[in-house]
């Protein structure tokens, strides 16, 4: 278990919360759910920037919250008991481009364990698991690590780690998600030639080329995590570090 049981008093909105985070889109259950994984991912990644709605600027999907380390971006789609599973292929295999882990924080009922099915034959017994309709959809994508976040108890429990590296992320999907500015600092930085008037797409193309992978991952974590352009709930910006 990654936390502790929270009492009502500390699931509501206390003295100084902004009211308006609790805006229409996101159930109360997803916000008590958000105030648990929080905590659960500044323990496991101390330092990273906890941004929450990080938009992904080739997909229509946002990422629900976002770890950004100096060195890699962790994505957790959340589902409350009130969402639908429609989209969540979907949304699993966008994020895993730019991401390094990818977590999906389901509310209980859609991560049920349930029993194996016993079937008798000659000779002995075999035992077969039987999976949810979400633990199907994530098992299709691969590499995703599950974690049950009961909003209610307060209480999550990680029921799937997955492997350390879900994937190596795309280098030109991790530059598509940053604006024009953000691309020409880090072409400055890196002393890659831009044009007079620079373009998203050349710049995209120019330091894919360019760069080596590191640098790229390096380099964009560093944008988002000082980028001022994201949701109240997230942590201030972290100023670009000293490096070049």
């Amino acid at each position: 278990m990654l936390a502790r049981p929270k009492t009502k008093h500390e699931m509501t909105p206390q003295a100084g919360e902004d009211p308006a985070l609790r805006r229409v889109g996101r159930s109360t259950e997803e916000l008590d759910m958000r105030a648990l994984i929080v905590p659960a991912l500044r323990k496991r990644w101390p330092g990273a920037r906890i941004i929450h709605e990080l938009p992904l600027r080739y997909s229509t999907n946002r990422v629900d919250l976002a770890a950004v380390t100096e060195t890699e971006i962790v994505s957790v789609e959340i589902k409350s008991s009130r969402d639908v599973m429609d989209r969540l292929e979907s949304q699993l295999r966008a994020f895993q481009p730019i991401c390094s882990r990818t977590i999906a924080a389901l509310a209980p009922r859609w991560n049920e364990r349930l029993p194996m099915i016993e079937r008798k034959f000659e000779g002995g017994t075999s035992y077969i698991p039987q999976y949810t309709e979400t633990q199907e959809i994530i098992r299709k994508v691969g590499g995703i690590e599950t974690w049950t976040v009961d909003a209610a108890a307060g209480l999550i429990d990680v029921t799937c780690s997955g492997p350390y590296r879900a994937n190596r992320p795309w280098l030109a999907q991790l530059l598509d998600m940053l604006h024009v500015t953000e691309l020409v600092d880090i072409a400055d930085r890196h002393r890659v030639a831009k044009a007079k008037r620079p373009v998203h797409f050349n710049l995209v193309s120019d330091l894919t080329d360019l760069l080596q992978g590191r640098e790229v991952v390096k380099a964009v974590c560093a944008a988002l995590r000082a980028r001022n352009a994201f949701d109240k709930m997230s942590d201030a910006p972290i100023p670009y570090p000293q490096w070049t």
